[in-house]
């Protein structure tokens, strides 16, 4: 959304005097041809528009202005899903190749192989990677628990793979491929709009697309891509929460007679943004990084304080003399509720599998080595044991 201000006042929000002197740094750069930048308005610095290819462009490619605008519109999406198809056919060609157990698919892919067919991980018998190569059919899922280090859901993401296209290196393989692939539509666009450019969205999904590191795990059954991938994901929730309160702030600030947004330091620090769904979606991919590996609970309490900090930032901008009292006072319990419980709820939820059967590893420790412990009779008995389990 762009100012409705003309062009020769935008810029002008209140405290920004108009005609204001330039600095003696800025009358000694114009000697040398420097033509200074003009102010950002108030509402271009909450809601900033999208940057569009000059009018140069189109006619050097001879293309009209209504196709040009056309074009435009559909590179927002267009753009990043061209992109996304170049990663996608790069991740998923002769992703089978080569048909062995790579590094720690030794693991992953067996574990997950148990997880789908019986919902808790098994404990393999050694040297069998060879006989699922040659035949998986033939090797019988062990039903003795196994201890693993790892929480479930990146397991469960390539265990749904394996029972799309079997217990073989392409079954493995494929779910990750797949958000490999879906992670550079993701950085396409969260790049347009932390830029608000279209082709440097695309240029870094490209850069993505084509980076060594990222290739190689997007066809490899390990965890750290799909703990990437929710990352990413629960970012990008947070960029656009941060768009719409921004555009909710500057949707409540006054208009002067011109048609100038005007910052405003009681709406700013007394205005509440209302719901936040994305901060909730943002909740639910970090419990999901956290529910693959532990290491996402890092994330998790740097993302919480930096969606607050833009929370300060916007209302600063909009006119807040004290933006940190404001934003604790209307922002921080909420930015805590809908992002701390509901990654904590979403990681228990993503031990469904080993909660509802009885044979998993430490399952029945409440009812047996616990049972005479001091919180037997305020916590269920499965969720004992997966304390115990994850202590």
């Amino acid at each position: 959304m762009t100012s409705t201000a003309p062009e020769t006042q935008r810029g002008h929000d209140a405290g920004d005097p108009l005609g204001e002197q330039p600095t003696s740094w800025q009358r000694r750069l114009r000697r040398f041809g420097h033509v200074p930048r003009p102010e950002t308005s108030l509402r271009d610095r909450l809601d900033p528009p999208y940057t569009r290819p000059g009018r140069q462009v189109w006619s050097v490619l001879a293309i009209p202005p209504h196709v040009a605008d056309r074009l435009v519109r559909w590179s927002g999406w267009g753009g990043p899903l061209l992109v996304t198809l170049v990663a996608g056919l790069l991740r998923f060609w002769k992703l089978g190749q080569p048909h062995a157990v790579i590094f720690d698919e030794t693991y992953y892919a067996k574990d997950a192989w148990a997880l789908v067919n019986q919902g808790y991980e098994g404990s393999w018998p050694k040297d069998v990677d060879k006989q699922i190569l040659n035949d998986p059919s033939s090797v019988p899922i062990p039903t003795d628990p196994g201890y693993v280090v790892h929480p479930p859901v990146g397991k469960w993401i390539i265990g749904f793979g394996e029972q799309l296209f079997g217990f073989t290196p392409f079954g493995w393989r494929f779910m990750v491929a797949v958000l490999g692939t879906i992670s550079v539509l993701l950085l396409c666009r969260i790049g347009r709009r932390l830029f608000r450019s279209t082709f440097l969205g695309c240029l870094a999904g490209l850069l993505l697309a084509v980076d060594g590191l990222h290739f190689v795990m997007s066809r490899t059954a390990l965890l750290d891509l799909i703990v990437m991938f929710f990352v990413l994901a629960a970012f990008g929730c947070l960029v656009v929460d941060r768009d719409h309160a921004r555009r909710r702030l500057a949707a409540a600030l006054p208009v002067d007679e011109e048609g100038v947004l005007r910052p405003d330091a009681r709406v700013a620090e007394t205005l509440r943004l209302g719901r936040r769904p994305w901060r909730l979606a943002a909740g639910v991919m970090l419990g999901l990084a956290f529910a693959t590996k532990w290491n996402g609970l890092y994330v998790l309490a740097a993302f919480g304080l930096m969606t607050v900090l833009w929370d300060v930032g916007a209302r600063r901008t909009a006119g807040a003399v004290h933006p940190y009292q404001a934003v604790l006072r209307r922002d921080l319990l909420p930015a805590f509720v809908s992002t701390v419980p509901v990654a904590i709820v979403t990681y228990i939820v993503s031990w469904t599998g080993w909660i509802v059967t009885d044979k998993g590893y430490y399952r029945n420790w409440a009812a047996s080595e616990g049972k005479d412990s001091s919180w037997s009779w305020l916590f269920p008995d499965w969720l004992r044991s997966l304390w115990h389990y994850e202590n």
